[in-house]
């Protein structure tokens, strides 16, 4: 069985390092995920996109401007040039010359961490990319399972084809991560709720004219329902990202939160344990 669904079956709330620990390491990179396990997370989320070379490197944005010292597009550099950048520098001068990770050696490093979990977003898009982001996820499912790690990963992404694809074309093999409200999810054309595992919740509504509004005046019964409804209704487990304060945590506890996606590890885990959660 996935661990991850052994996790909801013992009840347990999982902490992820969100790209690592991206508070205290340059995110997404090595020392920010070494920072995360010695924190003694649960889990490592973490961003995946294909260069023009057809290699699997990490990193949230599409471009490397803001977390490098160059510019241009993921997708339209080798993965020679990727590695020659600095990933590290802009975040302190104590990491200079820190690289842009492959996915290859994430899951090498994962490998000795038995219990460690990896929550893999995939970041392109069929919107943007076409048929290449759908290469992207055989490419991604193929290096975990030749490094053994199928049961210890799940797949995320903010594209409802992709986690469709996944779901179509390897079952219920991997549990698929997604987010509420659906419309986020690049306005699914169908309901994919049903092949969810766990959603990750955003307080936002879409007005009338499209447009959404982040910030509604929702009161705190109202958001409770939001994830009772995730829960009880749509049957996935409800996660939140950068709650890590006292107050928010026994508030995502109150919901039901099954995962927190934190973005200091270690102060997280410190305020569950105080809370009595950990």
């Amino acid at each position: 069985m996935n661990k991850y669904l052994e996790s909801i079956a013992a009840g347990r709330i999982i902490v992820a390092g969100h790209r690592g620990a991206k508070s205290c390491r340059p995110e997404n990179t090595m020392p920010s995920f070494a920072a995360a396990v010695e924190a003694g997370v649960d889990c490592i989320e973490t961003d995946i996109h294909q260069t023009a070379d057809g290699k699997l490197v990490l990193m949230h944005d599409g471009k490397v401007d803001r977390t490098t010292d160059s510019r241009g597009l993921i997708r339209e550099m080798t993965l020679e040039q990727i590695k020659s950048l600095d990933a590290g520098s802009w975040f302190s001068e104590e990491y200079a010359g820190t690289r842009v990770p492959t996915l290859g050696e994430l899951l090498e490093f994962a490998k000795p961490h038995r219990d460690l979990l990896l929550n893999l977003e995939l970041k392109d898009y069929p919107r943007d990319v076409g048929e290449m982001a759908y290469v992207t996820a055989d490419k991604v499912i193929a290096a975990v399972e030749s490094a053994g790690l199928a049961d210890r990963v799940m797949i995320n992404s903010f594209s409802w084809q992709i986690l469709k694809y996944v779901h179509d074309r390897y079952g219920d093999r991997y549990p698929l991560h997604g987010f509420h409200p659906g419309f986020i999810m690049q306005s699914p054309e169908e309901d994919i709720f049903p092949i969810l595992t766990y959603v990750c919740m955003f307080n936002c509504v879409r007005r009338e004219d499209g447009s959404v509004n982040w910030s509604p005046d929702k009161s705190r019964e109202e958001r409770r329902r939001d994830f009772e409804d995730v829960k009880k209704v749509l049957g996935c487990e409800p996660c939140v990202c950068g709650w890590e304060s006292p107050e928010t945590m026994q508030t995502g506890i109150e919901y039901g939160v099954s995962m927190f996606t934190c973005n200091d590890p270690a102060k997280a885990i410190g305020v569950l344990k105080e809370l009595g959660a950990r």
